[in-house]
């Protein structure tokens, strides 16, 4: 009895797309998934790019300030697609290059390598404490290094995906621009 339907071959068509489509839609899924992050991406490069071109030149578009008018670039090339109250945006101005990232200057009065809190330093940025990173907050002036740093953090659509990249993946975007002389 049992010979007979090992033999018959109904309903082997239903079986095998029933072992097939779980990992076949979990690629296609991951597929869109991936595509619209890589979107995500490359248009927050464009709109940064598009920002710190805005804010080297010194433009500034009345009756709007200099970061207004920075924000305003921002918006015009992802803000219809992306939620702007949830992007982070941050300049940095540095005198030159080679200050990108340095800590404020200090006296190593032990030769540890550290600034202690007993050790004298130079405020190069002006608000009082000292600083790991000597930039000053904002587009800087004329000649002055900027470093735009765009963020958002893209939510994960497919919940499928959620134990393997979590919620949201925080998606950034860096320029250095040098400002010109206006």
């Amino acid at each position: 009895m049992f010979k007979s339907y090992r033999r018959c071959e109904k309903g082997i068509t239903a079986i095998e797309y029933a072992l097939v489509l779980p990992p076949l839609l979990f690629l296609i899924f991951g597929a869109i998934e991936f595509s619209l992050f890589l979107f995500v991406q490359s248009s927050l490069e464009g709109a940064t790019f598009s920002a710190s071109r805005t804010g080297k030149t010194g433009f500034v578009d009345s009756p709007a300030t200099r970061e207004e008018t920075i924000l305003q670039a921002l918006d015009d090339r992802v803000g219809f697609f992306l939620d702007m109250e949830r992007m982070t945006i941050e300049s940095k101005s540095y005198a030159d290059f080679a200050s990108i990232g340095q800590p404020e200057p200090f006296v190593d009065v032990n030769g540890n390598g550290t600034r202690d809190i007993t050790e004298n330093y130079t405020d190069s940025n002006g608000n009082g404490t000292y600083d790991t990173d000597m930039g000053v907050d904002g587009p800087g002036s004329a000649g002055e290094v900027v470093v735009y740093t765009v963020s958002y953090p893209w939510q994960v659509l497919n919940p499928l995906f959620h134990a393997y990249l979590g919620e949201t993946i925080e998606v950034t975007s860096k320029f250095v621009v040098k400002n010109e002389p206006y």
